[in-house]
């Protein structure tokens, strides 16, 4: 991946998708008090009117979020119940995170497994776009055609949560590499050229501008 080639893929996206970013950015503000607790997350105000909505209008998964028997309650409950995991990846970034940290990629991949087995949510689209609400710093979204991409790159890369671990990890070897290549050509540091993208692009983490490259070359 060329630096050039990442930041025009990203314009692209933007450009195209100008009006319903707005949306994306909306949610996230509006869960920042659980992005810091997730045992604050309350099944109507958080769920019902915030993330569920977002699953359906921004990620346009009506046919999968709109069924009668998704039962957001237990989805509430679940993530509350992992308070402790989400606190061990609170303040950290996704080109700094050590994802071979054993707490870490625990605390990861006990989420993500947590999640799968509920009724109508377990796809890796779903699963997902809900923890990258609840921590977009860390938890980059995929769909299945990006996760097949991935997993010709690295047959580990699948739809488990080892197979999430997997794809995060070499999401992030893959761009860091980018970045450093930029960091030696200008001079600049890495936090300072992550800090010159958050701020082009909206204070949109990482993770999120991953996201953007990855749906348009998908």
């Amino acid at each position: 991946m060329q630096y050039e080639n990442f930041i025009e893929t990203i314009n692209e996206f933007e450009e195209d998708y100008e009006l319903v970013e707005l949306l994306y950015l909306g949610a996230i503000e509006r869960l920042r008090d659980v992005q810091k607790d997730v045992s604050m997350l309350d099944d109507l105000k958080h769920i019902q009117r915030i993330i569920k909505p977002f699953l359906i209008s921004w990620g346009m998964m009506n046919r999968v979020v709109g069924r009668e028997n998704l039962d957001w309650k237990r989805l509430g409950g679940t993530l509350r119940s992992l308070k402790n995991e989400f606190a061990s990846l609170r303040n950290k970034k996704f080109l700094k995170i050590d994802f071979k940290d054993e707490t870490l990629s625990h605390a990861i991949e006990t989420i993500y497994s947590k999640l799968d087995p509920i009724p109508y949510l377990g796809s890796p689209t779903t699963i997902s776009k809900i923890l990258h609400l609840l921590n977009p710093e860390i938890f980059v979204m995929w769909d299945n055609a990006i996760a097949d991409f991935y997993h010709e790159i690295d047959p580990d890369v699948g739809y488990s949560a080892s197979g999430y671990l997997e794809f995060l990890k070499l999401t992030q070897e893959t761009v860091s590499a980018t970045l450093g290549k930029s960091e030696r050509e200008t001079g600049k540091s890495l936090d300072k050229i992550e800090a010159e993208l958050r701020n082009k692009y909206q204070n949109k983490t990482m993770a999120k501008l991953i996201d953007e490259y990855n749906w348009i070359r998908r």
